[in-house]
C-alpha cells in the first residue's frame, strides 16, 4: 500500500475539496456545485429542508410552479428515436444506409432506447446538465448527484478531473477480478450494510453489503501511475501528468470527506470518455442552469405567498360571533339547537375577511408571469388557448415560441450524434453479415444488390490490371465474377464487409442537429421538385429525399427510357429518296 500513498491522497483531497469547498466565480459570489445538486434534488422532490411544518405546527404546502413548465419545454422539444437515422451524402452509400438503419431501429426497440432519450431530455431541461460516460456496450447516463467536478469553474470535462461514485454489490465486485486488483481485500475491509443514495444523505439498512467504489478521470502525476503498475518511476516522471482512469475503494463517505483504502485501477486513457450536453451558456462555472435553479426563487416566493393564502383563508372561513352580554359565555354553535332564541342586544358577526389577499394574488400572478418569461413558457407554449386572439397571431406567437426549442434541440442533437457515430453505429456494422442482412430486409433483392455493388467495386479496384477491353466484355468479367461470388459465400461475407468499412467514415447521424436540418432540406428539396420539369431529374431529387429520410427507392420497378424519335422527313430528302428509288 505504501506505493499507492500518492493517489490515495490525491483522490482524498479532491473529494473533501468538492464536498466542504466553495469556488469563488465572481465578486461576492462563492459556489459549491455539492450543495447545489442537493438543493435541486430537494426542489425535485418538493422536499422542506425544514420539514413539512413550520414553528407553529402550521402544514407546509407546496406549490409547484416548475413540473409542468419542465413538461411543457419537453413536450416541445419533440426528441425521440424517429429523429435518428443514419445517412451518408455518397450516393453508393445509399444501400449500406438503408440496411444500418433497419438495424438501428431494431437496436432502438429492442434496448429501450426510446425510455433512455426521454429520461435525459427531462434531466437535461430540469437540471440543466446531462453526461454520458463511455462503456464497453455503448455509453450510459452518469448520476449528477454522485459526479464531482473537481475544477468546478472549467468550460467543459475536458478541462477538469472528474470523479465517478458508485456503490457496487459484492457480485459486482467478483465480476471484476480479472481486471481490478484487491478484490478480496475490499470485499473484506469496505463492506457496509446500508445504502445511501449519495454522499450526506440518510442511509437505509440492507440485508446484503454494498461497496463505495469512486472512479476518477483526468490527469495524474506519471511517476504514481508508475510506481502502482510497479513500473521504474524516473525523477522527471513527478513534474509529467497524463490522462488515466483510476479506481478506488473507501469506506462510508461523510460530508467531511472519504476514507479511500485501495487502489483496485489505474491506467492510460487516451482522451477523457465522456459527453455533456448543457441547457445554458457558460457562466463561470460548468455546472449550467436548468429551470429548476432558474426558477427556485421564484418556487420559494410562490411557496410563501400560496402558505399565507392558505392560513388567511383558513382563519377566514371560520365563523366568530361577538356580543358584550356577559350572560352569553358559552359557544353558541355547538350549544344552540334549531329553533333557540338567542337573547342579546348587540350579537354580531366578527369579519375575519383578508384585507391583504388582492395583494397576495397580484404578487401570485407576477410571480407566474415572470416564471413563463424564464422558462418560455406562455400559454401558446403551454397548449392553452388564449381569449381573443386572432389566429394567425397565435401561430406566429407559437413559431417564435418554439425557436428556442429548436435550438435546445440542436444542442441536445450534438451529443447524441456523437455517441451514436462513435459507439452504436461501429458496433451495429460489425453484426452486420449476409444472413443478418437478408434476416432484416426479408428481400433477396436486397442481397443481390449488395452482390452488385461488392461486383462494381471488385471492377474499378482491378481496372488497371486489365488490358484495354469494350463494354461487352467489361459486362462480361462482372458476369463472371458475379457467378463466382454466389458460389463462394465466404467472397460475400468478405465483400460485406469491405462494403461497410468504406462505408464508416462517411456516415453521420441526423437528429435535426448543427450540420444538416433534415427538415428544412426536404422541405427545400421538395419545392425544387415541383418546379422542375424534367421527370428524370425530378425522380433523381425524389430518390434523394427518400435517401435522406431512410427509404430505399432503388429496388422499385422503373419505366424504361424512351427512346429517342426518328426526326420527321422534310419534302426535299422524301423527294430525293424518290430519285434514288428510281
Amino acid at each position: 500500500m505504501e506505493t499507492k500513498t500518492g493517489l490515495i491522497s490525491q483522490i482524498e483531497n479532491e473529494i473533501k475539496s468538492y464536498l466542504t469547498e466553495v469556488v469563488p466565480i465572481g465578486e461576492n459570489y462563492d459556489f459549491s456545485q455539492y450543495k447545489l445538486t442537493k438543493r435541486i434534488s430537494m426542489f425535485e422532490n418538493k422536499i422542506y429542508p425544514t420539514g413539512k411544518f413550520d414553528s407553529q405546527g402550521n402544514y407546509k404546502y407546496w406549490f409547484d410552479i416548475i413540473t409542468t413548465r419542465i413538461e411543457a419545454e419537453i413536450k416541445n422539444i419533440d426528441f425521440d428515436t424517429k429523429n435518428v437515422v443514419a445517412y451518408s451524402d455518397a450516393k453508393i452509400d445509399e444501400l449500406p444506409c438503408l440496411i444500418v438503419n433497419l438495424k438501428l431501429k431494431e437496436y432502438l426497440r429492442e434496448t429501450c432506447q426510446a425510455e433512455e432519450i426521454n429520461s435525459a431530455i427531462e434531466e437535461g431541461s430540469g437540471w440543466g446538465n446531462v453526461v454520458w460516460k463511455k462503456i464497453k456496450e455503448g455509453y450510459e447516463r452518469v448520476d449528477l448527484k454522485n459526479f464531482y467536478v473537481i475544477n468546478q469553474t472549467a468550460q467543459t470535462l475536458n478541462e477538469t478531473p472528474a470523479i465517478e461514485r458508485h456503490q457496487l454489490s459484492q457480485s459486482d465486485l467478483r465480476a471484476k477480478q480479472d481486471s481490478w486488483d484487491y478484490v478480496d481485500e475490499v470485499i473484506k475491509e469496505c463492506k457496509t450494510n446500508s445504502y445511501k443514495s449519495e454522499i450526506g444523505t440518510q442511509e437505509k439498512d440492507t440485508t446484503v453489503p454494498y461497496y463505495d467504489i469512486y472512479e476518477r478521470n483526468g490527469e495524474v502525476c506519471l511517476y504514481d501511475l508508475k510506481e502502482y503498475n510497479e513500473e521504474e518511476p524516473k525523477e522527471k516522471d513527478k513534474d509529467k501528468y497524463v490522462l488515466a482512469r483510476v479506481v478506488a475503494a473507501g469506506k462510508k463517505g461523510t460530508i467531511s470527506g472519504v476514507e479511500i483504502k485501495h487502489i483496485m485501477f489505474a491506467g492510460e486513457i487516451k482522451k477523457m470518455p465522456y459527453e455533456e450536453y448543457h441547457r445554458s451558456r457558460y457562466k463561470g462555472r460548468w455546472w449550467r442552469e436548468g429551470l429548476y435553479e432558474l426558477i427556485m426563487d421564484l418556487q420559494v416566493r410562490g411557496n410563501q405567498i400560496g402558505n399565507q393564502l392558505a392560513q388567511g383563508l383558513e382563519f377566514a372561513g371560520k365563523l366568530v360571533l361577538s356580543s358584550s352580554d356577559r350572560l352569553i359565555i358559552q359557544n353558541i354553535i355547538t350549544d344552540m339547537k334549531n329553533g333557540d332564541i338567542v337573547k342579546t342586544q348587540d350579537l354580531k358577526q366578527v369579519d375575519l375577511r383578508m384585507h391583504a389577499a388582492d395583494q397576495l394574488f397580484a404578487e401570485w400572478n407576477r410571480i407566474i408571469e415572470l416564471a413563463n418569461e424564464i422558462a418560455n413558457s406562455r400559454e401558446i407554449v403551454m397548449g392553452d388557448a388564449t381569449p381573443n386572439q386572432p389566429f394567425r397571431l397565435g401561430a406566429l406567437l407559437n413559431t417564435n415560441a418554439n425557436k428556442l426549442f429548436d435550438f435546445i434541440r440542436e444542442k441536445l442533437a450534438i451529443p447524441f450524434s456523437k455517441m451514436f457515430e462513435k459507439g452504436t453505429i461501429p458496433e451495429l456494422i460489425k453484426e452486420l453479415k449476409a444472413k443478418e442482412i437478408l434476416r432484416l430486409t426479408g428481400d433477396s433483392d436486397i442481397l443481390a444488390r449488395i452482390q452488385q455493388i461488392i461486383v462494381d467495386d471488385w471492377y474499378i479496384s482491378n481496372l488497371v490490371n486489365f488490358p484495354p477491353h469494350t463494354k461487352e466484355i467489361a459486362d462480361e468479367l462482372k458476369a463472371q465474377q458475379l457467378e463466382e461470388l454466389k458460389k463462394r459465400p465466404q467472397l460475400l461475407m468478405k465483400g460485406t464487409e469491405t462494403l461497410f468499412e468504406n462505408f464508416k467514415p462517411r456516415v453521420s447521424v441526423i437528429i435535426t442537429g448543427e450540420q444538416v436540418n433534415l427538415d428544412s432540406d426536404l422541405q427545400t428539396l421538395g419545392s425544387f421538385a415541383q418546379l422542375e420539369a424534367d421527370p428524370v431529374r425530378r425522380s433523381a431529387i425524389l430518390e434523394l429525399m427518400a435517401r435522406k429520410k431512410g427509404l430505399d427507392f432503388g429496388s422499385l420497378p422503373k419505366s424504361p427510357p424512351m427512346q429517342p424519335m426518328k426526326p420527321m422527313p422534310t419534302r426535299e430528302t422524301a423527294m430525293a429518296g424518290a430519285e434514288n428509288m428510281i
